[in-house]
């Protein structure tokens, strides 16, 4: 039989918290540990990014409605502006109209 260091014939190495090894085991409770780390830090980063891209998504639409927005409004002040201009036209004919009155009666 093999002797293991500290242990009488027969005995198995143990690790620390007691789960009996097999000296040609190379898979270690610290191995375990490490890759549980790993995957649930990459699990939490997956979820936060994922969360991130919701987040950037929501934005985008909305950036793009504020988009359509503003060219709706820009529609509108052309319109608008169009009207002014008609408006300002109307107003020079008719304040023309009334000179010329004003003045045919003031010849009278």
């Amino acid at each position: 039989m093999r002797q293991n260091p500290g242990g009488g014939p027969g005995k198995r190495n143990t690790n620390i918290i007691g789960i009996s090894m097999d000296s040609g085991m190379t898979f270690s409770i610290g191995t375990a540990i490490a890759s549980l780390t790993f995957f649930y830090a990459w699990h939490k980063d997956s979820k936060e990014t994922t969360k991130q891209i919701q987040k950037l998504e929501t934005e985008v639409e909305q950036l793009k409605e504020h988009k359509q927005d503003i060219r709706d409004l820009k529609r509108e002040f052309s319109e608008l502006k169009d009207d002014v201009v008609n408006m300002s036209n109307t107003l020079a004919r008719v304040d023309t109209n009334v000179s010329h009155l004003m003045q045919q009666q003031n010849n009278k």
